[in-house]
């Protein structure tokens, strides 16, 4: 299944300048792989080796993918957003 990769603009240099990117995945482990084959450069931020990391959150059509198990059916997913994490005070 075909998903659309929403990336913010603090990301998108790792993405080549692009606002989105499509991705195949049917499953979450699927949709890791995916990242870590076709965008390296994006997936440097967006993974801790074989896990989703602590620096990008990522959600899938609106859910924590934290929350979500490896074999989640992301058949009618449509939508991956990224978001960095933030720091300060």
């Amino acid at each position: 299944m075909s998903l659309t990769i929403r990336i913010p603009a603090p990301l998108r240099e790792r993405a080549g300048g692009a606002r989105t990117l499509p991705i195949d995945a049917t499953t979450l482990a699927d949709l890791r792989r995916g990242l870590a084959d076709r965008y390296p450069d994006l997936a440097a931020v967006v993974l801790d080796g074989e896990a989703f990391g602590p620096a990008v959150s990522v959600f899938v059509d609106g859910e924590d993918v934290r929350f979500m198990p490896e074999d989640a059916d992301l058949r009618s997913a449509r939508l991956v957003e990224l978001l960095p994490a933030m720091s300060g005070g």
